[in-house]
């Protein structure tokens, strides 16, 4: 079990997603990695080196506010047991997302994070 990345997440709108990417491109020196529509929600996500930038309006975007960071980890289920063997609250349990599969936890002391573990 291993956390690969963690990444802070930036919130805007849909309007404001390319001027957003060019500024943390020219704050990290890096290029936009990967940019794609998430179908779930229509909320487009880009990530540009330690952050992952979601864009939208409406209610996907107020219910993706409410998690501050995410952890890319090498094995999800093994991660979700772990989190509720140290007192955490899975938000909601493991499902399949766009580019893999993710779940949702508040931590003990409150903070709100979200593991991904990338499809293979």
């Amino acid at each position: 079990m291993k956390i690969l990345e963690q990444c802070f997440r930036v919130y805007a709108t849909a309007g404001a997603i390319d001027a957003t990417i060019a500024f943390y491109e020219r704050l990290q020196g890096v290029t936009c990695a990967r940019r794609v529509t998430i179908t779930e929600t229509n909320v487009v996500a880009a990530r540009v080196g330690s952050f992952l930038i979601l864009a939208g309006d409406g209610e996907a975007m107020t219910v993706a506010r409410q998690v501050h960071g995410i952890f890319y980890v090498d094995d999800l289920d093994a991660y979700a047991g772990w989190v509720r063997e140290q007192g955490g609250e899975l938000l909601h349990e493991p499902r399949t997302v766009t580019s893999g599969r993710n779940f949702t936890a508040r931590h003990p002391d409150g903070l709100v994070i979200e593991y991904f573990e990338a499809r293979s």
